[in-house]
Formats: C-alpha cells, sequence, structure tokens
C-alpha cells in the first residue's frame, strides 16, 4: 500500500531500514519530541518490532514509513513514520502519531504533508469519523502543523509525562471527517 502525498508518499516500512528506525529513536531529541516513548534499542529488537507492525489491519492499525518525494537528488528520502492506531470500528474513530527522524526535514512541511495524506485515507477509505493525537506542551512545532490540517485542541493531560527528571502536559487534539479540508 502506497499513500501518495503532495510532497511525501507513505508505504510499509522495509526490515532492511531497522537501523535507521534505531538511530532515530535513540537520538534523544527526536525521542523527547515523541513524548520519550520507550522503544526496543537493539537492531534485533527494533526489526522484531516492525516485524509486528508490518501486518495492516482493523485490529493492527496501520504504521507507515514517509519518503520525502521531493528531497534533493530526485530520488525519495526516508525520513520518518506515521502510525494510524486504536482503530474502533463501531465509533469509526482512530489515534494517529508521527515521528520526523531526519532533523534536515524537520519544519519544512512534510509532516504536515504526511499527516494530511493519511488523514484524506482515514476518512475516505475507511470513512473513519473522528481522529485523535497527543502532542507534547514543549513540541509547538508539531502542534502547528496539526493545525495547519485541521486538528483542535480537546483537552489537557495535566503532567502525564514524565520525561528527564520532569512532568510535562500533553494537548489532546481532534479532528473530524467533516473538518477536514484539503
Amino acid at each position: 500500500m502506497f499513500l501518495e502525498g503532495e510532497r511525501t508518499r507513505l508505504r510499509p516500512p522495509d526490515l532492511s531500514e531497522a537501523p535507521r528506525f534505531l538511530e532515530w529513536i535513540a537520538d534523544t531529541e527526536v525521542r523527547h519530541l515523541i513524548g520519550g516513548t520507550a522503544y526496543p534499542m537493539t537492531l534485533a529488537a527494533e526489526e522484531e518490532w516492525l516485524r509486528s507492525k508490518s501486518e495492516i489491519s482493523w485490529d493492527n492499525g496501520m504504521f507507515l514509513a514517509i519518503d520525502a518525494t521531493d528531497a534533493p537528488g530526485g530520488a525519495p528520502v526516508h525520513i520518518g513514520s506515521i502510525e494510524l492506531r486504536k482503530l474502533h470500528a463501531e465509533a469509526r474513530s482512530g489515534e494517529v502519531g508521527m515521528m520526523i527522524g531526519e532533523r534536515a526535514y524537520w519544519g519544512r512541511g512534510y509532516g504536515t504533508d504526511a499527516l494530511r495524506t493519511l488523514c484524506r485515507f482515514a476518512f475516505e477509505e475507511l470513512d473513519l469519523h473522528r481522529l485523535e493525537l497527543g502532542v507534547a506542551e514543549y513540541n509547538p512545532r508539531a502542534q502547528r502543523a496539526y493545525e495547519k490540517v485541521g486538528f483542535v485542541v480537546e483537552g489537557r493531560l495535566r503532567q502525564d509525562s514524565y520525561i528527564a527528571g520532569r512532568y510535562y502536559d500533553t494537548f489532546v487534539m481532534g479532528l473530524l471527517h467533516s473538518e477536514f479540508a484539503e
């Protein structure tokens, strides 16, 4: 499955990309920006984690690599990942998570394009009614990207993350199908 955006392509990750994912997760700033989530830190564990994410289904959701398609040199460049998870068939809802691991692509609109592409698929092809995500209070760049796609802050989880000896809030953001405008 490939989903094409204006500047990005979303596709299933290849196991050969496990070292790149591992490198991104080992980067303290990347890990901090995605909420300090603990991920497998060995190559074997990362490969197994990618294998577990390879099946796309209502139960498993979908985990996709993000390629920048307008990168210098013309060849697509793998820059991150995006996930649609916690799918609820009856409520027609899901949760989104995203990581741009390649620092050279931060703040350049690739995350916004990838998110817009995934939302289009979720609303038009999966017929979801609602999407939500969480964003750390210290990541305003991500919050702006989410707002550009149409997500609005619906609430605040006070001091729900503990990173590097400090508590942080998480903003819960949501987007309804009826609010999604391309």
